[in-house]
């Protein structure tokens, strides 16, 4: 987390020194939106999200933080274009997300990024801030899942809520799974909104 946060400082500040900006990072896709019968972004609400977590087999659950009351609801659709935009701005401050699992990993950090992104992209087109459905989830690894192992390590992914519910998304594996279908729902511990 500090190098990705001191990569974009210093490309920054870097840029306010010189007449040529250091960082270069990838235009951000606007994400869609899933919209109500009034054409308006649909918001899902805390205790929407709690009614998810515990239909997705989140049980037990002590450690929740929402920041916002209601959150737009991205339309799945969307991952694909977010996610790449994820890695190529990765790419831009020189992390290798494909394989940053290989050091230390921090799955709070890519989260916030993505979050962050997509919530001023929101604003710069509506003009109005609009709290984005990505989260961070945090789990034992108890079971295996696509790659990564069921060692009974400590992991943060992203939760993203949809049209389709609550999305389990892992950046560096790309691996995305509904969360009543993700094999530690039931070793959940924190989730941050």
């Amino acid at each position: 987390m500090k190098r990705l946060l001191a990569a974009m400082v210093l490309g920054w500040a870097g840029s306010l020194l010189s007449a040529e900006p250091v960082l270069r990072l990838p235009q951000f896709p606007l994400p869609d939106l899933v919209r109500n019968d009034y054409g308006e972004a649909k918001r899902i609400g805390f205790l929407s999200f709690l009614r998810e977590l515990r239909d997705g087999g989140v049980a037990g659950l002590e450690d929740v933080d929402f920041v916002d009351e209601n959150y737009a609801v991205l339309n799945s659709s969307s991952l694909a274009t977010l996610a790449a935009w994820l890695e190529a701005t990765c790419t831009g401050i020189g992390i290798d997300l494909r394989h940053a699992r290989a050091g230390r990993y921090d799955g709070q950090m890519y989260a916030r990024l993505l979050e962050v992104a997509t919530s001023l992209a929101m604003e710069r087109k509506h003009g109005k801030p609009l709290a984005m459905p990505i989260g961070v989830m945090i789990c034992r690894r108890r079971q295996a899942w696509g790659d990564l192992p069921g060692d009974g390590e400590r992991d943060a992914y992203m939760l993203i809520a949809t049209e389709r519910g609550l999305l389990v998304y892992d950046p560096p594996t790309r691996q995305l799974s509904e969360l009543s279908q993700f094999p530690n729902n039931a070793d959940v511990f924190k989730i941050q909104f």
